[in-house]
């Protein structure tokens, strides 16, 4: 047979708890706590001790077997089927106390037939339930160490040796729950597994009782946290993470602030030395006042010409009344000279503001020069670092080289030392060989010493030949400062020269300036060509005119286009709106009528599924009955004939048919109280159904209710959804308007703008006619004048010397026509200067019309979304509103719902009680309902007594039929007397007679106990009636404390309505006053729009004398400073190769000059110098030609970029020079013209 369990051995009585140590697993290899030696011993019977057996069965962790140690006594159950073993029925000994033979009889079979057999019949190990389930492909391995931990875990040390684990079914599998008896033993049958009917009902009532204050504390605690809430625990959560923060953020800021604080400080203690060094170098540029001189006399200058001017407008003065020619000339004269010291005061705050620039950069480069000074000064310390090391390094290489010498010395003793005692030991063969050994090793040491000494030298020159070079790169990096100091200063001294030269040429501009007084001649003489410019003009401005007439043209008929479009669309809008609506219409049409079908279709289903359920259940329990009580009619009867048949054939046949008429009797009163008990749990099998029907239904009734409600709120949310719509399409219509409103607006502006233009066109036409009259009476004037002047120069000259007149005449006119050309030429000037001006304002006009549109367009579409989004609030507001009266509706309809749920489960508890027990009518009254729960409970309670009375009366009344029973057997015995046949009436007549009694009376007790059933689960209905009640008051509640808030937030809303109504009145407002400022900004739009003509006179005439030749100056000026830069780069990279290539000959020297001394230090130790292979390979002499044309070949590259870099110096020194040359022969031209002016 094979069991489920760990190998140990087999006990040989059944309670042994040995092991052997021989004894171990083939699987398992190794001691556990189960493999140590324990003694066996014969342990107490304990098969009545029923405390220890109730703890033993309670303790146990799995249902299969008991871990406790195996007991003397009887064997263990058979190992059959669930289904053949009759786990129930006892198996001890029939204990005394009551008579019964038929239940004896039984109940000595089966003790019998359990007893019989101590394992299981079929092999375990054939099924298929038995394989591991770990491993179902292989046989199942009866000692594994590999779930070892896992099954020893529910073993305790105070546990015995568990018994081996039936893998068959057997009764231990599934066993019974232990209930207490009522005096500590055991039952009717003496089992602890069987109980009375009397202890089922008070273990049930226990239950039911328990389950009672279990459901009362679970309502209270539900109560009690809905009370609470789970904010509390939220709020509590979140204020500690909040501290938790806040502690984080503030440690993190503190830590910030104190950072900040320390680079604050250090940026002051920087700005404090900025500040120093700023002093310091402003006190050291207060000696140069170069500037400060060329200003004053500037300004000097500046003065004298104002001296001029005064003088020049006196002698203006005096000249004024003799000829108005010459003061009108005067007159141009003052004005150019006006404007030439306005050019100068200009250049004069030029010049300034450059002087102010220069200043700073001067400063900034001081700054830099002191920076570039504190480099230096740390390079001198490096310098001075570097040379103490290299001294240090020097000391070093000394020390090195004097231990070297003295190794050096102590070689050398050691060698003569090993010389002697190598002639001394020569006749010495048996310590030659040791002291041969000692002498190595010193000789070795000491070449080592020697190796060592030689590394720290080779290390120390090292050392040395670095710091030579970082000191050599230092003093490169300063004289390369230097260079740059150097480049910086004549860059300085190249600006002030060119500032030199500047103010030379504003000097000659001057004096130019003063020759331009002879001129104004030249440009009266002139006016006559403007006059064909102006008429010219004049046809361009009519024919600009003409062509914005046809744009005007053009723009109405698009505006008339655009809107016969809007119309259009305004149009196909409003019908797919209109159709849309049609449309949703007849859907919420559509989902109405399949709703009300639906509640009709589910309304009708409910009630013929109530009915038909009613009858079928009623229908089938009357079958049952009536099944059941001709079954055991039946049965009864057919053992009465049985036992009639079987007493008629015996001797004695009355005293049989006696005894067989109690048996019948004491059988048939038996099987009616079980058929009673039958009834009685098929009635609360029947209660218990028709309650889960109930609740299904409830379940069901509130599933549609709940799928209804959805339908009405998709219903609804299409209506909102309709209403949106509709909303959208009026606030649609009305922008609509607005755009077809704005766009009129525009159009009429623009039409107004049009003509505004044209008149000022024309307006602009005539006063260029004025100019041209004035123009041309001012030339007619100035040509009488000049008439009358010429004459009387002409009569004055003629007196004079008339042999010149010719030649003066020719040459008047000559000067006149230079005059008239140059006139022209400046006239053209002016023409080509007014149509610029005329372009960037008609420019600036419409730049300034685009942003009068562009905030029209702001300001309306800033009116159009706070008008949307006014329509909104009043969209929300009405859809809120319809949301309060529709959740209303809802509520009042869900009251009524449930108002007529209650009558319909009123009218269903009604219909059930008609059936059985009639019921008194349901108070609608919660209080009512209140007081007959109270009342039900305390009739509960009395039931309940009553039923233990009756209980007890039936105990009483089963002993007094044992009594009578006896009293009967009593009787029969006696019969047998002869003495007694002679007495009257039997007794038995009376027996039969008190049994009857005493059966009534136990049917009568059945009866009032099934009424007090059926009245306490009546009262249990009318709770859940009352309780059903309360929902739906609290339910109530609720509704009207959501419409009291949905009424709150209506106010609320109302009032943000309001609120956004003023912000849109305020809105209004502030466009208004934006209109008010665009005209403003208007008017001084036009102010600045005068400054800024002025503003290009002062930008064309400043860019005409700026020439080109400033700007190739600065390039050349550049382009030679790279030049020279490159230069001094090219000669640095060069000395720096000559240097390295210096630095790397020296090197070579020194490494050839030490291995000269090696080989020579080699030499002289006595070792002999292996001869290297002096020739190479021809690899490596590949290798190092290939290395040499590389080289040449790089060479020759920078030699001919070195060629082509001087060719361009060179050339700039040329293009110098020539330049130079051209400005002296400009200088020396103008020389004798200046003399001459």
């Amino acid at each position: 047979m094979a069991y489920n369990y760990i190998d140990t051995p087999r006990t040989q009585v059944g309670n042994a708890t040995y092991l052997n140590t021989g004894f171990r697993s083939t699987t398992r290899h190794n001691l556990s706590a189960l493999d140590s030696l324990e003694n066996s011993f014969h342990s107490p019977s304990e098969d009545r001790d029923l405390l220890k057996s109730g703890e033993n069965k309670r303790s146990r962790k799995s249902d299969d077997f008991s871990l406790r140690t195996p007991r003397a006594g009887p064997a263990p159950r058979s190992a059959k089927g669930g289904m053949q073993s009759r786990r129930n029925l006892p198996t001890a000994a029939i204990p005394r106390g009551e008579f019964t033979p038929l239940m004896k009889s039984v109940t000595k079979n089966n003790f019998l037939r359990n007893t019989g057999k101590g394992g299981p019949e079929t092999p375990a190990f054939l099924r298929n339930d038995y394989r591991d389930p770990n491993t179902p492909g292989l046989p199942r391995i009866e000692a594994s160490e590999i779930y070892e931990d896992r099954s020893m875990n529910s073993i305790n040390e105070n546990d015995a040796t568990p018994i081996p684990e039936v893998a068959s079914s057997s009764p231990q599998s599934t066993p019974l729950p232990v209930l207490p008896s009522r005096n500590g033993g055991g039952g009717v049958l003496g089992d602890d597994n069987m109980m009375t009917l009397r202890e089922q009902e008070s273990a049930i009532d226990k239950l039911n009782k328990d389950n009672f204050d279990l459901k009362l504390k679970v309502h209270f605690l539900e109560e009690k946290l809905n009370k609470l809430g789970p904010d509390v625990n939220r709020i509590a959560l979140q204020e500690n993470i909040e501290l938790k923060v806040s502690g984080k953020t503030m440690e993190r800021e503190l830590y910030r602030c104190k950072k900040s604080l320390a680079r604050a400080q250090t940026k002051a203690e920087s700005c404090q030395r900025e500040l120093e060094e700023f002093q310091e170098m402003w006190k050291r540029k207060q000696g140069d006042d170069a500037p400060q001189k060329e200003l004053n006399w500037m300004k000097e200058e500046m003065e004298t010409k104002d001296i001029e001017i005064n003088e020049l407008r006196e002698d203006l003065k005096a000249a004024q009344e003799k000829q108005s020619d010459e003061l009108q000339e005067l007159r141009g004269q003052i004005s150019d000279l006006e404007y030439t010291i306005r050019e100068k005061d200009r250049l004069l705050d030029e010049k300034e503001d450059e002087l102010e620039d220069l200043k700073e950069k001067e400063l900034e480069e001081h700054s830099s020069l002191a920076e570039l000074e504190t480099e230096l000064e740390r390079a001198r310390n490096q310098i001075q670092e570097l040379k103490g090391s290299i001294e240090r390094m020097k000391g070093e290489s000394q020390n090195a080289e004097a231990a070297y010498q003295k190794a050096n010395e102590e070689r050398d003793r050691a060698v003569e030392d090993l010389k002697e005692l190598q002639g001394e030991m020569a006749n010495k063969s048996f310590y030659s060989k040791g002291l041969n050994r000692q002498l190595e090793e010193k000789a070795h040491a000491l070449e080592d010493e020697v190796t060592t000494l030689r590394q720290q030298f080779n290390d120390a020159q090292e050392e040395l030949e670095s710091g030579r070079k970082a000191e050599r790169q230092l003093g490169q990096q300063v004289h390369d400062l230097r260079q740059e100091l150097v480049l910086e200063k004549g860059r300085y001294e190249d600006r002030i020269n060119l500032l030199e030269r500047e103010r030379d040429v504003a000097r000659k501009e001057r004096d130019s300036a003063s020759s331009q007084l002879c001129e104004i001649e030249d440009e009266l003489r002139s006016r006559g060509d403007d006059k064909n410019l102006l008429q010219n003009r004049h046809d361009a401005l009519t024919h600009e005119s003409q062509e914005l007439q046809r744009d005007l043209e053009r723009a109405r008929d698009n505006i008339a286009d655009l809107e016969q479009q809007i119309s259009d669309e305004k149009q196909r809008y409003f019908e797919a709106i209109e159709d849309l609506r049609l449309r949703h219409r007849h859907e919420i049409d559509l989902l109405q009528d399949d709703i009300e079908s639906l509640k009709r279709k589910l309304e009708d289903s409910e009630a013929q599924f109530n009915v038909d359920r009613d009858k079928w259940e009623s229908v089938k329990r009357t079958l049952d009955l009536q099944k059941h009580q001709a079954e055991q009619q039946a049965s009864g009867y057919k053992r009465t004939v049985e036992r009639l048949q079987q007493t008629e054939s015996s001797l004695s046949g009355k005293e049989k048919r006696l005894q067989d008429a109690i048996d019948s009797e004491k059988q048939l009163h038996l099987q009616e109280k079980e058929l009673l008990n039958c009834q009685i749990k098929d009635l609360t099998d029947d209660i218990t159904s028709r309650r889960q029907t109930i609740e299904s239904q409830r379940t069901e009734l509130l599933s549609l209710k709940e799928e209804l409600r959805v339908a009405k709120r998709e219903g609804e949310m299409m209506e909102e959804k309709i209403r949106n719509l509709e909303d959208e399409a009026i606030i649609l219509k009305a922008s609509l308007e607005q755009e077809m409103q704005f766009g009129e607006d525009k159009r009429r502006n623009g039409v107004s703008e049009l003509e505004k233009q044209l008149q000022n066109s024309l307006r602009e036409k005539q006063t260029l006619r004025d100019q041209v009259a004035k123009a041309e009476a001012e030339l007619s004037e100035l040509r009488a004048a000049l008439l009358d002047i010429e004459a009387d120069r002409d009569e004055l000259k003629s007196q004079l010397n008339r042999f010149h007149n010719q030649v003066d005449e020719t040459y008047r006119f000559d000067q006149e026509k230079l005059d008239l050309r140059k006139a022209k030429l400046r006239f053209e000037t002016d023409i080509k200067r007014l149509k610029e001006e005329n372009r960037v304002l008609v420019e600036a006009k419409k730049t300034l019309k685009n942003e009068l549109d562009i905030e029209v367009e702001r300001a309306a579409g800033e009116e159009n979304r706070l008008l949307a989004a006014l329509d909104q609030l009043q969209d929300k507001l009405f859809t809120t509103s319809e949301q309060r009266n529709r959740e209303l509706a809802v509520a009042n309809n869900k009251a009524t719902r449930l108002e007529n749920r209650v009558k319909d489960l009123e009218a269903i508890l009604e219909q059930q009680g008609a059936a059985e027990v009639d019921i008194p009518p349901i108070s609608s009254d919660s209080s009512i309902l209140r007081h007959r729960l109270d009342e039900s409970r305390k009739k509960e309670r009395a039931a309940l007594q009553r039923e233990a009375d009756l209980k007890s009366s039936v105990r009483h009344l089963k002993a007094r039929i044992a009594d009578l029973e006896m009293e009967n057997h009593e009787l029969q015995t006696q019969q047998f007397d002869p003495i007694s046949s002679s007495a009257g009436i039997s007794p038995t007549s009376k027996f039969f007679e008190e049994n009857r009694k005493l059966r009534g009376q136990v049917l009568e007790a059945h009866k009032k106990m099934k009424e007090l059933r059926t009245k306490n689960h009546e009262l249990q209905r009318h709770a859940m009636m009352g309780e059903e009640r309360k929902e739906l008051h609290e339910l109530l509640k609720s509704a009207t404390l959501e419409a009291e808030s949905l009424s709150v937030k209506l106010s609320e809303r109302e009032a943000r309505v309001n609120e956004l109504r003023n912000h849109l009145r305020r809105v209004r407002e502030e466009r208004s006053l934006s209109r008010k400022r665009v005209d403003a900004a208007n008017n001084q739009l036009q102010v600045l729009q005068d400054k800024y003509e002025l503003a290009l006179d002062d930008m064309a005439s400043r860019v005409e004398r700026k020439g080109r030749h400033e700007k190739e100056l600065r390039g050349l000026s550049k382009e030679i400073l790279w030049l020279r830069a490159r230069l001094s780069r090219e000669e640095r990279f060069r000395k720096d190769l000559a240097w390295s290539k210096g630095i790397m000959e020296l090197g070579e020297r020194v490494r050839i000059a030490c291995n000269e001394m090696d080989l020579k230090m080699i030499a002289e130790m006595g070792v002999e110098s292996s001869v290297a292979a002096t020739k190479l390979s021809s690899r490596k002499k590949f290798k190092s030609a290939v290395l040499v044309v590389m080289a040449a070949t790089r060479m020759q590259k920078l030699a001919t970029e070195w060629r082509k870099a001087r060719k361009i110096g060179e050339g700039l020194r040329r293009a110098k020079a020539e330049l130079l040359k051209r400005r002296e022969l400009a200088q020396r031209a103008s020389a004798p013209s200046l003399i001459q002016a």
